[in-house]
């Protein structure tokens, strides 16, 4: 699917609005959070529908606590 400029203008819109609508579940919190996280909007990709992509990264808690 090849999309219009108008139509990718609303999907950067959409991915945005629905940012903000989930901000509470994304920002998911982890005890001890190493760099944060990276949130990206795919919107222009031709064999998808535009989705949002979330990566978290993270230290685990054991071995944090073990080297406190």
């Amino acid at each position: 699917m090849t999309y219009t400029n108008e139509e990718v203008i609303q999907n950067i819109k959409d991915c945005g609005q629905s940012i903000i609508d989930n901000a509470e579940k994304i920002a998911v919190e982890y005890k001890y959070r190493l760099h944060g996280m990276t949130i990206t909007c795919h919107v222009n990709e031709f064999d998808r529908e535009p989705y949002i992509e979330v990566n978290t990264e993270f230290i685990p808690e054991k071995l944090v606590e073990r080297y406190k």
